[in-house]
């Protein structure tokens, strides 16, 4: 029986891991069924909010070509003239409705539109919205090759070889301002259609993370040592078709790596926390703490200053022949 089970182990092993996935890939698609974009509800803000950015961004593209077609861009701008006309007659107004007025009057009034009949019939309208964002700038901008030039770093290997995962922190709690700063930098990350669908939730409380902490597997040994943590999530409702299914990973990602990096920019050390739960523990862990139910948890995110003197994991990184290759055609 004993040999019959070792021949068998790793069949159930993997039984168990397939049928774990197919639990996973489930709830992520029930949960994308309830909360997802894809209902063509402009009524609701957020839901045209992320509509909207889709398309006034695609009239951002068109305004930053160089050598643009001058018929170019017009159903992006139909779009959306279509959103604020329904966001003027709610007024429950939201910040993308107020950047795709002024990316939509930017368009409109390039010489080359200005003087057709259409823009001036929306530029008649768009100009009486009563909503504007005047500390933006939206649309195109001029970005010259010494602008580009800011982010070079005298030594980047010096920056990025020298952030490591840190799991011993002072015990005192970070600057707020420093925290806001770094989230502001991390805004600058890509996101599809530049919808910036990420959210971030934060505490310093201890009693606040060691309950949290009791929900994620990789802090064993520090977790009761963290000072700051940080919930990074997305929200579902900014993605409508099927093929955006695996987008909030994706733009939950990169978000994460950035903000990493801008407390690391800040002296503030940090150590990325998995979330890949079951969705059990997904569903207990939002009844102790008020997660918005569109938004996908994404990772947590330790952070804090570090000691004087400090151990980390000295974790190699693969010769770089093993993870870069050419293109090549089949």
């Amino acid at each position: 029986m004993r040999l019959l089970w070792k021949k068998f182990r790793p069949l159930a092993r993997g039984a168990y891991r397939i049928f774990g996935g197919l639990r996973g890939f489930m709830y992520d698609f029930q949960r994308y069924l309830r909360f997802g974009g894809w209902r063509e509800n402009l009524n609701d803000k957020s839901l045209r909010n992320y509509k909207l950015a889709m398309a006034y961004h695609g009239l951002e593209k068109s305004l930053s070509f160089k050598k643009r077609k001058p018929n170019s861009g017009w159903s992006n701008a139909e779009r959306v003239y279509r959103k604020l006309k329904v966001a003027n007659n709610i007024m429950n107004i939201g910040f993308h409705d107020k950047a795709g007025k002024e990316v939509l009057l930017q368009f409109l009034n390039l010489p080359e539109n200005k003087k057709t009949n259409r823009a001036s019939k929306m530029i008649n309208d768009v100009t009486k919205f009563d909503f504007k964002d005047d500390f933006q700038n939206h649309g195109s901008i001029s970005f010259k090759s010494e602008d580009y030039g800011k982010g070079i770093l005298e030594d980047p290997e010096s920056f990025f070889l020298s952030r490591y995962s840190l799991r011993d922190f002072q015990q005192k709690n970070i600057n707020p301002k420093d925290i806001e700063r770094a989230i502001k930098m991390a805004m600058k990350t890509p996101s599809v259609c530049n919808r910036q669908a990420w959210h971030i939730y934060h505490s310093n409380k201890p009693e606040i993370i060691k309950k949290v902490l009791e929900y994620q597997n990789g802090n064993r040994g520090f977790g009761n040592q963290v000072p700051e943590l940080f919930i990074i999530g997305v929200d579902l409702r900014a993605f409508f078709v099927g093929q955006e299914h695996y987008q909030h990973w994706i733009d939950g990602g990169l978000f994460s790596m950035s903000l990493i990096y801008t407390l690391h920019a800040l002296g503030i050390a940090s150590c990325a926390l998995n979330w890949s739960q079951t969705p059990d523990i997904d569903k207990k862990i939002r009844k102790i703490i008020t997660i918005d139910k569109h938004h996908t948890i994404i990772m947590m995110l330790a952070a804090g200053y570090p000691n004087t003197e400090n151990k980390v994991c000295s974790s190699k990184r693969k010769p770089i022949e093993e993870i870069y290759s050419q293109i090549e055609l089949k």
